[in-house]
């Protein structure tokens, strides 16, 4: 039985394919002067290492030859993302996930965030969309402090927020760090293919990283939990 759901934020929760995506194109173009090859940036997440934009950012600048400060990388990012108080890339964020299906999974189980998103970032997110009413434990970048997934300790500090079980718990993320970190932490690793993405071909990569079953929605999760029963 599945008595615990977590959750990644960037693709399982919000479309990010018009903040972050873009955020990330915009970086690089701002100090390479052109944006990264198309499929790079997906090519990158699915090898694994670089759940974090802003370091994937960084690299793809290193990799044009420029020596530029992670830092300033890094805040030119949050510029575009966060802008001066939320009102960049991330208030157009649209909802891939139906706030039913959270009140429901609220209902029989515990829900818990684990996000490569700072704490505030991922916090206003929610409250934008009333989640927070169902999601009571949140763990971010910052709480992560170098140990981002595929590192389990996001995962089994959230379960320690919860006083939870990682037997009796899932982790539904969309990327291959997700479902690594999942599988470190021992709980059942769902994968969940991303709009724009290629079904067949990201639900192979899921698996062979692990996943134990792959989703084409979030919104498919409570039908999984009772199946799981």
């Amino acid at each position: 039985m599945i008595e615990t759901v977590l959750l990644d934020m960037d693709g399982v929760l919000v479309d990010v394919r018009g903040s972050f995506r873009r955020a990330i194109d915009e970086t690089v173009e701002g100090f390479t002067g052109v944006r990264p090859a198309p499929g790079r940036v997906q090519a990158m997440k699915d090898a694994g290492g670089f759940n974090n934009d802003w370091i994937l950012s960084h690299a793809l600048v290193t990799e044009a030859g420029l020596d530029v400060p992670f830092e300033t990388v890094r805040d030119a990012f949050q510029v575009l993302y966060r802008g001066a108080d939320f009102d960049g890339l991330i208030a157009t964020e649209p909802a891939l996930i139906a706030t039913a299906t959270l009140a429901e999974l609220a209902t029989h189980t515990r829900l818990g965030l684990v996000t490569g998103r700072p704490e505030a970032d991922a916090e206003w997110t929610l409250r934008r969309f009333g989640w927070d009413a169902f999601i009571p434990a949140v763990v971010g970048m910052d709480e992560q402090a170098g140990r981002e997934k595929p590192h389990p300790f996001g995962i089994v500090r959230v379960l320690e927020k919860l006083g939870a079980d990682a037997a009796t718990a899932l982790y539904a993320g969309d990327t291959v760090d997700d479902v690594r970190a999942s599988v470190a932490a021992g709980v059942i690793p769902v994968g969940i293919v991303p709009p724009g993405l290629n079904w067949e071909t990201h639900r192979r990569t899921l698996m062979e990283a692990g996943a134990r079953v792959v989703l084409s929605t979030p919104d498919a999760l409570p039908a999984l939990v009772a199946s799981l029963a």
